[in-house]
């Protein structure tokens, strides 16, 4: 079992939903047919495995705290796979799969960046957490890097709101379910070049993005860029639109000199 000491327990405190009607109205929010493989992250006392079961799912539960992993491997260890890990450091399967996944709020910015940076990343995923944490990295509130990341890979949708009264702790928080679904799109193909160019096109922090990546494009082709994709030729990186990031990158990936790509 992983090193998990009571600081770590404090640390990774999770709120758990208490009624099992609950979880099986929010598993409707994917409907996959039997035998798919889910993950269930954060399993805990193994209330969302439990469902997941029941629906003859093939299950992979992941729990870091070793008692609630020993309940999980006691109750469900010959219906499912139990496993003993950070779901931050878990490596996904190759097959096609989804997640449901209620981790602690403290690793849900970690948790969702982990997901699209996976070599192979889930075709779906209900993942809970705190209201503030989801607009942050669906961008309601401004585009970031993880914004305009997982938006030009999923369709991001808050699909429930819950009560605080669901959980066990009550959280402190206003906490949503957010829903992902996988986009076709031929980013998936360049996932990893596509991430490096946003992270680069952000990190610069220059007074606007074309200075940002003065170092890739000419200003000539920069302007061309701005004319042919709609987007002012002093915007910031926040200002453009998924559409116009997957123009850029396309342009970027198909013309660009191979010694200025290995800037980024």
């Amino acid at each position: 079992m992983q090193d998990y000491n009571s600081e770590k327990r404090k640390a990774y405190s999770q709120n758990f939903v208490k009624n099992p009607a609950l979880i099986r109205y929010i598993i409707d929010f994917i409907p996959l047919p039997p035998n798919s493989l889910i993950l269930d992250l954060g399993a805990g006392e193994g209330i969302i495995t439990k469902e997941l079961i029941a629906r003859e799912y093939r299950v992979q539960a992941i729990e870091l705290d070793p008692d609630l992993y020993s309940k999980l491997q006691d109750n469900f260890g010959d219906k499912a796979t139990i496993i003993n890990q950070d779901i931050r450091k878990i490596e996904y399967p190759s097959e096609s799969f989804a997640i449901i996944s209620n981790p602690p709020f403290a690793i849900f910015s970690e948790l969702i960046k982990g997901l699209y940076t996976a070599n192979n990343s889930p075709e779906s995923a209900l993942i809970f957490g705190q209201k503030e944490a989801i607009e942050r990295v669906i961008g309601a509130t401004e585009p970031s890097i993880i914004s305009i990341i997982l938006n030009s890979l999923y369709n991001c949708e808050v699909v429930y709101n819950f009560e605080k009264t669901d959980f066990s702790p009550a959280p402190s928080v206003s906490v949503q379910l957010l829903r992902l679904e996988q986009i076709p799109t031929p980013i998936w193909e360049v996932k990893q070049d596509y991430i490096k160019f946003i992270t680069y096109a952000f990190g610069q922090q220059k007074s606007n993005l074309m200075k940002n990546l003065e170092p890739i494009f000419t200003y000539e082709q920069w302007k061309r860029l701005s004319k042919t994709h709609q987007f002012h030729i002093k915007s910031r990186p926040q200002d453009l639109s998924i559409t116009q990031w997957k123009g850029l990158f396309r342009y970027f990936y198909e013309t660009v000199d191979e010694k200025k790509k290995k800037l980024i």
